[in-house]
């Protein structure tokens, strides 16, 4: 009896001592295009993606980066991101209300982006995907720490 207290006690101390230090659940949405666009180009729909982390921004924007899964895509859901812009993302933090979100440069990737209805796009998914946290109210984005690359890129002012 004894020793099964004993060890029942290490382990509610174990148990405690990891969850105290361990990442939260969380349901997150990444934004995609579901469809046609219509006269939209910024039109996007949320997907649910479950994560474990101290840090959902981060954790949605890597989801999103990794895009719609198969099954999502077989139902009609799109995007610039996929497989081939998994794991891009630098950094993703939050500064007062303002997100900063910096990434590999994935410009070689997704050329397409920098047509005017394209880069509308690639802003409605980035910016509602971040926008999702209430303390968010805008966001910037860089390609490996520079804002100038990513903003040249899509033809918009640099903020």
């Amino acid at each position: 009896m004894r020793i099964r207290l004993a060890a029942l006690v290490l382990l509610t101390a174990l148990v405690g001592a990891s969850a105290g230090s361990s990442s939260t659940s969380h349901v997150v949405h990444i934004y995609a295009p579901h469809g046609s666009a219509g006269t939209s180009c910024t039109r996007v729909v949320p997907l649910d993606r479950y994560v474990r982390t101290k840090t959902p921004l981060r954790a949605a924007m890597r989801a999103l980066l990794a895009g719609p899964t198969a099954a999502e895509r077989s139902r009609g859901y799109g995007g610039w991101f996929s497989k081939r812009t998994a794991g891009m993302l630098h950094a993703a933090t939050i500064v007062g209300d303002t997100a900063y979100v910096d990434f590999h440069d994935f410009r070689a990737v997704v050329p397409g982006a920098s047509a005017s209805c394209g880069s509308a796009l690639l802003l409605a998914q980035l910016d509602r995907t971040a926008k999702q946290f209430r303390r968010v109210r805008s966001v910037v984005y860089s390609f490996d720490g520079s804002r100038a690359a990513f903003y040249e890129w899509l033809q918009r002012e640099t903020p």
